[in-house]
C-alpha cells in the first residue's frame, strides 16, 4: 500500500517536474500542488465516498535559494498549454471568482452567492516508504524512548523516592549487606 501511495506521488512529482522544464527550464523544483474541487463536491463525505474530482490543478515550483529564491505557479490548460506566473490566481485563469449558480452565504446579512470552487494546498514531495526493518527499528526506538520519558516523569513527581532510588544504586550490594 505504501508502494501505491510512493507511486502516486512520484508520478504527481515528477508530472510537475516536466511542466517546469517545460514552460521555465531546467533547475526549478516543485513543493506545493494547489487543487481546484467544486464547491458541490466539498461536503463532508463518508470515508468510502470518492475523493473529489479536481477542476483544475496547479503546482508551486522554486528555484535558487535565499533572497535569490524565485517562485512560480504553473498549470497545465485542457489545450495543453502551460501557464505561468508569480501569482495562483493568474494561473487559474478566473475559476477562483467564479460564483455559484444557486449556492449563497450570508454576509453582513445580506444573501450573496458563494464561490464555484474551492482550493486546496498541499505540499508536493518524494516519498520513499520505508521497509519493514526499518520500520521495526524506529519502533524500537520510540518504545524505548517513551520509557524514558516515563521515567523521568515519574521522577519528577516523586523526588524523593527517586532520590532514594539512585542512593541505593549508588551504594553497592556489599553496602547494602553490611546494613541489613
Amino acid at each position: 500500500m505504501r508502494e501505491e501511495i510512493a507511486d502516486r506521488q512520484q508520478a504527481e512529482y515528477r508530472h510537475a517536474e516536466a511542466l517546469a522544464l517545460r514552460k521555465l527550464g531546467p533547475g526549478w523544483i516543485p513543493w506545493m500542488k494547489l487543487t481546484l474541487v467544486s464547491a458541490d463536491d466539498c461536503r463532508p463525505t463518508g470515508k468510502d465516498d470518492p475523493a473529489p474530482f479536481p477542476v483544475a490543478v496547479a503546482y508551486k515550483v522554486t528555484c535558487g535559494k535565499g533572497e535569490d529564491r524565485l517562485d512560480r505557479f504553473l498549470r497545465e490548460l485542457p489545450t495543453g498549454e502551460v501557464v505561468s506566473s508569480g501569482w495562483y490566481e493568474d494561473v487559474f485563469c478566473g475559476l477562483l471568482e467564479e460564483k455559484h449558480p444557486t449556492r449563497t452565504v450570508e454576509v453582513g446579512g445580506r444573501r450573496v452567492p458563494g464561490k464555484r470552487y474551492q482550493l486546496y494546498w498541499s505540499a508536493l514531495e518524494l516519498y520513499h516508504p520505508r521497509s519493514a526493518d526499518q520500520l521495526a527499528a524506529l519502533r524500537v526506538s520510540r518504545e524505548r524512548k517513551k520509557a524514558e520519558r516515563a521515567e523521568k516523569k515519574w521522577a519528577a513527581d516523586n523526588p524523593l523516592l527517586a532520590w532514594a532510588e539512585r542512593a541505593n544504586q549508588d551504594e553497592g550490594p556489599e553496602e547494602q549487606g553490611q546494613r541489613g
